[in-house]
Parts: C-alpha cells; sequence; structure tokens
C-alpha cells in the first residue's frame, strides 16, 4: 500500500514537469514562428530556447507543423474563457464575441502570427488546413452556438456563423494586409454595434 502511494506521489512531479516543458516549448516555439516566419524558424533553435532536446521536441510533435498547430491551439485557449462569461440577448452576446475577439486577434502576437499564416499558406497546402480548421474551431463554431442559443435554426447557424464572422473581422483583416493600426477599443465596440445590428436585421433577429 505505501510503495503504491510513493509510486503516485513520485509520478505527479514527473507528469507536471512534463506539461510545463510541453508548455514553455510551445510559448517558446510561438514567438520563434512569430519572429522568424514558419518556413525560416529553426527547430534546432526552437529547442535550444526552450531549454529541451531536439529529441524531446520531437516525441513531442513529430513534425513542424505538428508543432505549430499546437502553438495555435494554445494560443486560442486564452480566448475560451471569455465564450461562457457571454451574458444578455443574442444581441449583446455577438456584440461582446465581436469586441473581444477583435482585440484578442489584435494583440502584437496574434498580429504576427496571422500575418505569417496570411504569407505563407499560399505555398504551403498544409498551412492552408490548419488555418482552415482554426477560424472554424474558433471562430465559426463559437457564433454558431450563440446563434442557436438565441433561437437560429441550427441548420442555418453554421453558414450564417461564418457570414458574421465575415462582416464582424473584415476591417481588421484589411488593417492586417496593409499593415495599418489595429482599431481602438473604442473603435472595436462602435464596429461591433454596427455589424450586429446590420447582421441580425439581414437574418429577421433584430
Amino acid at each position: 500500500m505505501n510503495n503504491q502511494a510513493s509510486i503516485r506521489r513520485a509520478g505527479r512531479p514527473r507528469a507536471e514537469e512534463s506539461e510545463q516543458k510541453r508548455e514553455r516549448l510551445i510559448t517558446t516555439a510561438l514567438q520563434e514562428f512569430a519572429r522568424a516566419g514558419f518556413h525560416a524558424a529553426s527547430v534546432r533553435d526552437i529547442a535550444e530556447k526552450a531549454e529541451i532536446s531536439s529529441r524531446t521536441l520531437y516525441n513531442y510533435y513529430p513534425e513542424k507543423l505538428a508543432l505549430l498547430e499546437a502553438c495555435l491551439e494554445y494560443s486560442a485557449r486564452q480566448f475560451r474563457p471569455v465564450l461562457p462569461a457571454l451574458k444578455g440577448g443574442l444581441h449583446s452576446q455577438l456584440v461582446t464575441y465581436a469586441t473581444e475577439m477583435q482585440r484578442y486577434l489584435s494583440r502584437p502576437l496574434s498580429m504576427q502570427i496571422a500575418r505569417l499564416i496570411f504569407r505563407e499558406s499560399s505555398d504551403f497546402e498544409g498551412l492552408r488546413e490548419i488555418a482552415r480548421l482554426q477560424f472554424e474551431r474558433h471562430q465559426v463554431v463559437p457564433v454558431a452556438a450563440i446563434l442557436e442559443k438565441g433561437g437560429v435554426d441550427p441548420a442555418r447557424s453554421q453558414l450564417l456563423a461564418m457570414q458574421f464572422v465575415a462582416m464582424a473581422f473584415g476591417e481588421w483583416h484589411r488593417r492586417l494586409l496593409y499593415g495599418r493600426d489595429p482599431l481602438t477599443r473604442a473603435e472595436m465596440a462602435e464596429q461591433a454595434e454596427l455589424t450586429v445590428g446590420i447582421f441580425l436585421n439581414g437574418i429577421g433577429k433584430s
């Protein structure tokens, strides 16, 4: 009995250490991808800066693309706590979502990663597919869920969510592509109010 308890106690630090090592690797890789771009980023440099061996890195992620996907998932998780906190009716929830998501996307690191994807995905199908899945998983699906809770037919929610995302973040995309500064927080809120009003009026939910 005592031996089993000792094994369990010994296992916890190792598991925690492994998780801390993985998180350090991901945050380091995220910074390196943002700085150098996907193709130019060196796996050896990432491992060295994360203070792990290249072998350990490849044990976690067998290829560089898998590491980038893990980085994008990690980054997206930073936004998820906002979703359960959405309150009010459909209009209020969509305004809050659009405002907070645009703030998240306008962080310097988010902008750098987005530029990387725009710049390099045209020549790399694997990167395009990851970007598509990230878009659906972290933008379209949450908006579709908000719409369904607001009474929108589930058969239409996915398509309407894609339309809403295109409307809500169109200005963000333009500023990203042309290298302009992001909107201010006040401008984000104002744009979200206008976009949601037009969108809900268009689908008969105003």
